[in-house]
Parts: structure tokens; C-alpha cells; sequence
């Protein structure tokens, strides 16, 4: 079972372990006794992130590819094209989750130093050479990378895509494939910067890179970020207490 988790020692005394491939946090004191504690993401999960319109969207994509002007279709085939539609949005949720994961991979192994090349394939090559570009760009130098993270009196855990130094300042910098900055990114990186803080990590700010559509740096404002995801932790700790 062990060779499923990986261990980090926290200077508090907790001892944090997680699952290899995602799948949850967990602390103990004395190494014997576990309790499960809430990702970050799990916590902004409970934000309203307004997605209908991108599902509906889906569905009409779909049904523009397989709908033809003048095309006659069995009972049947109306049957396939349906149940297709009704599926749409979660095959576009689940080749977004996949490109996600492919390029954070190829991101790690690059910010670490390691040889590389461009992914062969769009829009991921796009997205690797603008980070390329922005981080040279930026004389960018990693601290940290893909590092799980705690906060030993707020309980929550998570994994920080980066930590470096730009220009004398050490800032989180989180990397998203979307196209756009959501509020619960902005949340999310104050969360790992006041994790990485009660850590004795002297982080001083946070950035969010979105790549999804030419790359777009967004500066996250720590301390109302911080204090505001703190104020969602209670409510996700209130929702919770609530279900059976």
C-alpha cells in the first residue's frame, strides 16, 4: 500500500502523505494515525464557476459536426447522435483534464532544468513555447516545483505547480491550459503561498499564468487572496457538516 503514497515531514511535527497519481491528503502526528485533510482545489471546488454556458456550447459543437443539412437519419442513428450530445461536455472536461496533465508533466521537467523539446502537438507545443519564452524572458529561477504543501493549523493540503525567483522576489506561480483567469485561482495560489509562509518559505507574491490562449501572466493580490480562501475553507467546513 505504501508504495502507492509519497511522504513529506512538515516543521511542524505533522507528517503529510499522498497519493502518487492525485486522489487525496492525509496527516498524522505520530506516523501510525492518519486523518484525511481537504485539497485546496477541493475547497474551491465549491465556487459557482458559471460552466452552462460552456457545456450547452459543447453540445451545439457537437451536434454542428454530426447534424448535415438534407441528412436523413434512422430512428436509430437520432438515437446515437442524442446520447453523443447528452455526453458532450463531459469528453470535453475529460480531453481538457488530459491536456492539463500532459503539459503540467512536460512544464515540470523543463522548469527543473532537464533537456527537452517542444510537444509535437498543438495546442500544447504553443503553450510550451510561450512559457519557454516568458520564462527566459523573465530570468525565471525555480525554487520549487510540484510540490505538495500544508498548513499545519488551517488542515488543508495541496500541490504547487512552482516556486521561483524573479528579479529578487519570490513568488507562486500556478500554471493553467485555460484560456482565462477564474476567481478560484487567484484563491488557490493564496492558499499555497500561506501554506509555503507557515512553512518558513518567504514567498512575497503570486502569479497566475494562463496559457490557453496566448500566454497571459496575472499578478494575484497575497493577503486578500489568502484571507478570502480562508473565509471559503469555513464555508466548505460548514457545507460538509451539513451532508448526512
Amino acid at each position: 500500500m505504501y508504495q502507492d503514497w509519497l511522504f513529506k515531514d512538515h516543521p511542524s511535527g505533522w507528517r503529510l502523505r499522498y497519493k502518487r497519481n492525485g486522489g487525496g491528503y492525509e496527516v498524522s502526528r505520530d506516523g501510525v494515525n492518519w486523518r484525511p485533510v481537504p485539497s485546496v482545489t477541493q475547497i474551491t471546488g465549491i465556487l459557482n464557476k458559471n460552466l452552462h454556458e460552456w457545456a450547452v456550447r459543447q453540445v451545439v459543437e457537437y451536434l454542428r459536426e454530426e447534424l448535415v443539412p438534407g441528412l436523413v437519419i434512422t430512428e436509430e442513428e437520432a438515437g446515437r447522435i442524442l446520447d453523443g450530445a447528452a455526453k458532450a461536455h463531459r469528453q470535453a472536461v475529460q480531453k481538457a483534464a488530459g491536456r492539463g496533465s500532459d503539459f503540467h508533466a512536460w512544464a515540470e521537467a523543463y522548469l527543473k532544468g532537464k533537456p527537452f523539446s517542444l510537444p509535437s502537438e498543438e495546442p500544447l507545443r504553443s503553450m510550451a513555447q510561450a512559457l519557454v519564452e516568458w520564462w527566459e524572458g523573465n530570468g525565471g529561477r525555480a525554487a520549487r516545483g510540484e510540490e505538495a504543501v500544508f498548513h499545519p493549523e488551517h488542515l488543508y493540503a495541496g500541490r504547487v505547480d512552482l516556486v521561483a525567483h524573479f528579479g529578487g522576489r519570490l513568488l507562486v506561480v500556478d500554471l493553467k491550459t485555460s484560456s482565462r483567469v477564474y476567481p478560484e485561482h487567484l484563491l488557490q495560489v493564496g492558499a499555497y503561498a500561506l501554506a509555503l509562509q507557515a512553512e518558513g518559505v518567504a514567498v512575497e507574491g503570486g502569479m497566475v499564468l494562463c496559457l490557453g490562449d496566448g500566454l497571459k501572466p496575472v499578478e494575484v493580490p497575497l493577503e486578500e487572496a489568502a484571507e478570502a480562501f480562508l473565509g471559503l475553507l469555513q464555508a466548505w467546513r460548514f457545507v460538509k457538516g451539513l451532508s448526512p
